[in-house]
């Protein structure tokens, strides 16, 4: 993963003071679980950054379009992910200030901080583990391969729906049949 660095060294003196940060993130793709996506274009990133005393909170969000392979019939679609930013950057040496379970990075020593860990958490987040392109999607027949999106075949059939506690309904009877 290639950094995203911004410079805050301009808010870093002033209490409260923000800084607004608009861009393309360059990623070229994600991989969560098994499933790859590929961006079709740099993520874009909006994120404000705020000096809170301690150092520098990010909030926004980034936007990616990427494409990627339905996990039910394999066929290639393109799915838009939105993320939302959350990150901490603390001031070298000031993070015993700070709550042991928050998360947080340093302030590099020219000034700037490095984005691109929470800008990938934030779209890692909100990407699907197992990605459909409709979930009407029927997917690949089981014994032949076949895209039952696109044409049928002979060798499945769906199986009946069966209530999950059927088989529990036997053990009601008593010898006599009654229940």
């Amino acid at each position: 993963m290639r950094p995203y660095r911004v410079d805050v060294s301009s808010i870093l003196e002033d209490l409260g003071a923000s800084e607004e940060i608009d861009g393309e993130f360059p990623l070229d793709r994600l991989v969560v679980g098994d499933a790859e996506f590929t961006l079709v274009r740099p993520a874009t990133v909006t994120v404000m950054l705020t000096n809170t005393g301690p150092g520098v909170v990010a909030t926004g969000s980034v936007d990616a379009l990427t494409s990627t392979l339905c996990s039910r019939c394999l066929e290639p679609f393109e799915l838009a992910i939105e993320g939302s930013v959350e990150g901490f950057y603390v001031r070298p040496g000031r993070g015993d200030e700070i709550p042991e379970d928050q998360e947080v990075e340093e302030i590099m020593p020219d000034g700037s901080v490095d984005l691109a860990p929470a800008l990938l958490a934030a779209l890692t987040i909100e990407t699907p583990f197992a990605a459909v392109h409709d979930d009407a999607c029927a997917g690949l027949c089981p014994v032949c391969g076949c895209n039952l999106n696109v044409e049928t075949c002979d060798c499945h059939e769906p199986a009946p729906e069966v209530h999950p506690f059927a088989a529990l309904k036997d053990l009601l009877h008593d010898d006599s049949g009654e229940r």
